[in-house]
C-alpha cells in the first residue's frame, strides 16, 4: 500500500522523525474564524499547501502552492480542490510551515534483488532526483543498519530512525525528498499530525515522505490506514467484492487482485507473470481492458464462479477474454465449469464473444463442455487450446470485439 505523504510523516514521527508544524484539511472543510476550522499553522515565512495526492511530481502539476496570508491560503485551497491530478481528484491537502534551509537530500530504504536484502539510498535530493548522482550501501538484515564511515555525521540520528520505520511498519520503501537540514529550529505546536509525540531542537527535517507498506503484513501491523488501491482512488464495489472470494477460503486464490478499468473487454486471466503479459497484447492490440484480475493455485470452480459474476457484471462490455497458459495442476474443467456457472447466472444481453483459451489437466474434457454448453445456450465461445500462443487470442479478441 502506498501512503500519501501525511500518512507517511505520522509514522516519521512515531519514530521521532522531524517534520514541519502542519495542519490537514478535507475537501469537506472550509477555513473561517471559528477554533474548529481556523488556520493553525504560523504564517512567520508563509505556508505551503501540498495537494496530497498518491502519485508523483506534484509541483509541475500545480499541486504545491507557496502562500504569505490567510486570504491567500483560502483562495489557494479552492484553486487546489479544483484541480485533477495525474487522473487523482485532489480532496485532501497539508498546509504546512515553511523551513528555510541551505541543503536537501535524498534519504530512503527499500529492497533490492541483486543483493536480496535491504539497502539505503543517500544522495542529492529535490527533484528530478532519478537524475542525481545517488549510493546505494547494502544492508544486513540480521545485524540491521550501520551507518557508512562517509555518512554525514549530522544525518545520522534521522537515518537511524528512518530504519525504525522500515523495519517496524514492515515497509517496502520508506523514502525522504527532501531531508534538510534548517536554518533555524521551531518547536513544534499542539495541532500537529500526532499530539503524542515532539520534536526536538534538531535542524534536521522531512519536508516530504513517500512510504510503501508491504500489505502481507497488514495483520500485525498496530497502525492502520484507510484501504485504497494503486489508481489513488477508493476501492469500487466491485474490488471490494471480488476480494472478500478468497478470505477464508486458501484453496487457490481468485479476485485478491482484481481492479477496475474503463474498458469494455472483460478479462479473467490465469497466473500472474502470464496475467500481465497478456494484457500488455491486448492493449498492443488496440483492446481497452474492464479490469484485470488473475486466478491461480487450483481454485475450486465456487470461486470461479463468484469472480466471473463481478467481472461480467459491468455494463457496456464488448466481449470477455478468458485466457491463461498450460497449467501443471490448476484442473481446467473446474475452473472453467465455474465460470460457465457464472455466466449463466449473468446472462449477457446483447450476447458478446467470449475468447477462451487454456491448457492443463482436463482441458479437453473442458472444451467439450464449453462446445455443447455454447451450442445449447446459445454463448459465442472461441475456444483455443495449448497448441495457440496465447498472446494470439488478444487480436482474435479484439477483432471480435471490434469488429476488425
Amino acid at each position: 500500500m502506498l501512503l500519501y505523504e501525511f500518512e507517511g510523516k505520522i509514522l516519521f514521527k512515531n519514530c521521532g522523525i522531524n517534520v514541519p508544524e502542519s495542519q490537514f484539511i478535507t475537501a469537506h472543510e472550509e477555513l473561517d474564524s471559528s477554533p474548529s476550522t481556523a488556520l493553525r499553522v504560523r504564517m512567520t515565512d508563509g505556508v505551503v499547501l501540498k495537494a496530497q495526492t498518491l502519485s508523483g511530481k506534484r509541483a509541475q502539476s500545480g499541486g504545491i502552492i507557496k502562500v504569505d496570508s490567510q486570504q491567500a491560503v483560502s483562495t489557494s485551497l479552492k484553486e487546489l480542490f479544483g484541480k485533477t491530478i495525474n487522473g487523482e481528484k485532489v480532496e485532501k491537502v497539508l498546509v504546512e510551515e515553511i523551513v528555510e534551509y541551505e541543503k536537501e537530500y535524498y534519504l530512503s530504504f527499500s529492497y533490492d534483488t541483486s543483493t536480496r536484502g535491504p539497502i539505503m539510498t543517500f544522495g542529492e535530493g529535490g527533484t528530478g532526483v532519478e537524475e542525481k548522482r545517488a549510493q546505494s550501501y547494502p544492508v544486513d538484515i540480521l545485524k540491521g543498519f550501520e551507518t557508512p564511515q562517509d555518512f554525514p555525521k549530522e544525518l545520522v540520528d534521522v537515518a537511524n530512525k528512518l530504519w525504525q520505520v522500515f523495519t517496524k511498519y514492515d515497509c517496502e520503501l520508506a523514502e525522504i525528498n527532501p531531508l534538510v537540514i534548517g536554518k533555524a529550529s521551531t518547536s513544534l505546536s499542539q495541532y500537529s499530525l500526532s499530539e503524542s509525540s515532539s520534536r526536538s531542537d534538531a535542524k534536521v527535517y522531512a519536508l516530504d515522505a513517500k512510504v510503501i507498506l508491504d500489505d502481507d503484513a497488514d495483520f500485525r501491523r498496530e497502525v492502520k490506514f484507510p484501504e485504497r488501491n494503486l489508481f489513488g482512488r477508493p476501492p469500487t464495489e466491485a474490488e471490494i467484492e471480488a476480494r472478500k472470494i478468497d478470505e477464508g477460503d486458501h484453496r487457490g486464490t481468485a479476485g485478491s487482485v482484481y481492479w477496475d478499468l474503463d474498458g469494455d473487454i472483460a478479462v479473467i486471466a490465469a497466473g500472474g507473470g502470464g496475467s500481465i503479459v497478456n494484457m500488455d497484447a491486448l492493449l498492443a492490440y488496440g483492446g481497452r481492458p474492464a479490469n484485470y484480475t488473475e486466478h491461480s493455485g487450483n481454485p475450486p470452480r465456487e470461486k470461479l464462479k463468484k469472480l466471473t459474476k463481478i467481472v461480467l457484471s459491468k455494463p457496456g462490455l464488448k466481449g470477455c477474454w478468458f485466457v491463461g497458459g498450460t497449467a501443471n495442476f490448476t484442473d481446467i474443467y473446474e475452473t472453467l465449469m465455474g465460470f460457465v456457472e457464472g455466466l449463466r447466472e449473468i446472462k449477457p444481453k446483447p450476447i458478446y464473444p467470449i475468447v477462451i483459451r487454456r491448457g492443463g489437466p482436463r482441458d479437453k474434457e473442458a472444451f467439450e463442455m464449453l462446445k455443447e454448453v455454447g451450442k445449447k445456450e446459445g454463448f459465442d465461445f472461441h475456444i483455443y487450446g495449448r497448441e495457440t500462443p496465447m498472446t494470439s487470442t488478444a487480436k482474435i479478441m479484439v477483432d471480435l470485439a471490434y469488429g476488425k
